[in-house]
């Protein structure tokens, strides 16, 4: 297994750090590795700890639809399909940071809990950062975002609309989103 040597952080930013990581590989060469991480004091033994944020898989009561966003991110200068997700506040609980970012994002209120997995990596090779998935259903009157940040317009969709969307070249999706619309989709056919 490789062994971590050193840790140099490059360049703190507001959000994101970019650090580089100086390996020995297994053979005993040398390896430089880049990541970002919003850990601005990154140890070899912080790497990866940080509950980060929440990602939502929402439904209606029924389980008929699915809830997702369409937003512009400007990482890939795109409109996405991508689930409704956020950072976790100080203080909050992942169930908690769900609730809010779910009300902030769709104007919806998360009605019933059903499952709320463990932190996982987000982007294992670009980031440390991990998020916890949290399934609920949610009610009410779909109100875009007023953040002039966040430009997101959810929206519910059916098995039968994200079949289509999924074989559509022209749709952009988010990965995990992509994975789990999928899963949704075709788990019975």
């Amino acid at each position: 297994m490789a062994k971590l040597k050193d840790i140099k952080l490059v360049s703190p930013g507001k959000y994101l750090s970019k650090y580089e990581f100086s390996y020995e590989t297994r053979d005993g060469g040398e390896k430089q590795y880049e990541m970002v991480s919003n850990n601005r004091e990154l140890t070899a033994g912080a790497i990866g700890q940080g509950q980060t944020g929440i990602v939502l898989l929402v439904f209606d009561a029924a389980h008929e639809h699915m809830l997702l966003g369409i937003e512009f991110r400007m990482g890939v200068n795109c409109h996405v399909v991508n689930n409704i997700s956020g950072f976790i506040d100080a203080g909050e609980t992942p169930e908690q940071a769900a609730a809010r970012e779910l009300k902030e994002e769709t104007g919806l209120e998360l009605t019933k809990l059903l499952d709320a997995l463990p932190f996982a990596f987000s982007c294992a090779p670009v980031t440390d950062m991990t998020t916890a998935l949290i399934v609920c259903e949610a009610a009410g009157t779909i109100a875009p975002s007023d953040n002039p940040n966040e430009e997101i317009s959810p929206a519910w969709f059916s098995k039968e609309q994200l079949r289509a969307m999924l074989k559509d070249p022209c749709v952009r999706f988010a990965g995990r989103t992509q994975a789990l619309a999928y899963m949704w989709c075709f788990q019975n056919g």
